[in-house]
């Protein structure tokens, strides 16, 4: 947890309460300045009053990829307000332990940097490996177990013949004759062009298939 930055956003108080309090540990910054990008920065974790922001700067920080706690006096904000935290936040209601909060940022943290190692960009889609979720442009599509091993094998050799997608797929054995590719492979490329738009997602040439 050392050089652990805490960007605190809405509430001078509780920054001036944290510099007080046993918290050395830790970079205090208190956020004045919303147009800050931290992206996928695991050594950064926000901590927020929305109570005591605009709407609208609410709304900018919850789109961030980044950790981040909310503090809140009304339970039902996020609710009344339509907002939808992402899976790496934490929602807290006021008054909160103090001294556990420091556990709430390790919990966070951990959190936060499994959800990021479960990441893959493959060209313009985002691939949420756990959950088997590809996703582009706010739209998302749920994935085969099958389906995410042919994309993501594909996406690491670039382009691989019939015979090895069946056996680092499928595990199957030269001579066997089966069509369990191209049965999965339509039924993939269908599905992205049904949801996405997207009639070249994986590509066919000279007996090689690839991710353009």
């Amino acid at each position: 947890m050392n050089n652990l930055n805490l960007n605190i956003f809405g509430s001078r108080i509780f920054f001036n309460l944290l510099n007080e309090l046993d918290f050395q540990d830790y970079i205090l910054n208190f956020e004045e300045n919303l147009l800050i990008k931290n992206k996928w920065n695991s050594s950064v974790i926000r901590i927020v009053f929305p109570e005591k922001l605009t709407l609208v700067q609410c709304k900018s920080l919850i789109k961030e990829n980044i950790p981040s706690i909310f503090l809140l006096a009304n339970k039902d904000f996020f609710k009344r307000n339509n907002l939808k935290l992402l899976e790496f936040h934490l929602c807290l209601n006021l008054p909160i332990d103090i001294f556990s909060f420091k556990e709430l940022l390790k919990i966070l943290l951990t959190k936060y940097n499994f959800f990021k190692k479960s990441k893959i960009v493959i060209k313009e889609y985002e691939i949420d490996s756990n959950q088997r979720i590809i996703s582009k442009n706010n739209i998302s599509a749920k994935l085969t177990e099958k389906e995410l091993k042919l994309i993501l094998i594909i996406s690491e050799n670039k382009s691989l013949k019939k015979i090895d997608l069946l056996k680092k797929v499928w595990n199957y054995k030269s001579g066997i004759e089966t069509h369990a590719l191209e049965t999965h492979l339509h039924r993939l490329r269908k599905k992205i062009h049904d949801i996405f738009g997207d009639s070249n997602f994986i590509n066919e040439k000279n007996s090689f298939y690839y991710l353009e």
